[in-house]
């Protein structure tokens, strides 16, 4: 019969031969093991006596791992079914209780007081690398998805007609009607007292709307500043999401007033984020900026820390 230390001896060679890898993790499983079962066994001796045995395993396992390079070479990674980290491609599918919660119904949104109301956005999202959009001599109008079309009653001035329909907008130039959405032929109104802020016209025979929105390099025309790319006068509620929602129309176009007052013009480009600033007009209208920190993201990027800090002090 072969004496306990000449079979330890012989342990490196049975953990290769059986497809185990005498290394650092399988110390940390055998001491865990040892661990565990001494928890389920307190007090029982042949716990007690596992112990011991066990930590002369891992001794002369560690003893092999410094004789045998073989043992010590990294395995392989083990081929898995499950992602270590789940992860969405921009304008992807989501999963389908993701989507839902995240659908605008359709008609119009309606901003509820909400301690923290959930991200909403209503801009279309892009397809081949640009949103859908109405140009109108350098200035950019973005669709929304929220409302689905609106009445014909929200119409303004004729602002032309679509002479340019391409995918590829930032080639068509400054001038004239372009859009990679409403067909050539199409006329583009201003909507009935948003001034330059919106743009309406029909896409595949149904009247949609547009916000005014920065693209490339455009953003501001002349001696345009917030108030001009929102004319937001009228606003009755207002949401950011994360923080809460104000559905006093007095105390909504207070901050309003906070905003257009104090805001500062950052740079022309803009961009999205997970959190949105929503503001609902008396119209049923909706218009949105995106926030980042204290920046707020529409026609360009503008900061306004008064604006945020008025805010929650509202929601006090």
């Amino acid at each position: 019969m072969k004496s306990v230390e000449e079979r330890l001896k012989e342990l490196p060679q049975m953990a290769d031969s059986t497809g185990l890898q005498a290394d650092e993790q399988l110390k940390r499983k055998i001491l865990q093991s040892a661990r565990e079962q001494e928890k389920k066994s307190a007090g029982a001796w042949n716990a007690k006596r596992l112990i011991p045995v066990l930590c002369a395993l891992v001794v002369v396992l560690g003893a092999a791992t410094a004789t045998l390079p073989s043992l010590m070479a990294p395995s392989s990674p083990q081929p898995t079914n499950h992602p270590l980290i789940d992860t969405l491609a921009a304008g992807g599918d989501l999963p389908q209780g993701e989507k839902l919660a995240l659908d605008v119904p359709p008609g119009s949104i309606t901003i509820r007081a909400a301690k923290n109301p959930s991200f909403r956005s209503i801009w279309a999202p892009a397809s081949g690398g640009n949103f859908p959009l109405i140009g109108v001599n350098g200035r950019y109008y973005r669709m929304l998805t929220n409302p689905t079309s609106i009445s014909e009653s929200l119409l303004g001035e004729a602002l032309g007609t679509v002479d340019q329909f391409t995918s590829e907008p930032a080639l068509a130039g400054k001038s004239g009607v372009c859009s990679n959405t409403v067909h050539q032929g199409e006329t583009v109104y201003a909507v009935r007292g948003m001034k330059d802020a919106m743009a309406a016209a029909r896409v595949n025979g149904t009247l949609r709307v547009f916000q005014r929105v920065s693209y490339g390099d455009s953003a501001l025309v002349g001696g345009e500043g917030l108030s001009a790319t929102l004319q937001a006068n009228r606003v009755v509620a207002l949401e950011i999401s994360g923080i809460g929602a104000i559905n006093d129309s007095a105390k909504a176009r207070e901050l309003m007033n906070v905003l257009f007052n104090n805001a500062s013009f950052l740079r022309a480009g803009s961009g999205e984020t997970n959190q949105s600033l929503l503001i609902q007009l008396e119209s049923g209208l909706v218009l949105q900026m995106a926030v980042n920190g204290e920046r707020l993201m529409a026609c360009g990027t503008w900061a306004c820390p008064e604006f945020f800090e008025a805010f929650e002090e509202a929601l006090q």
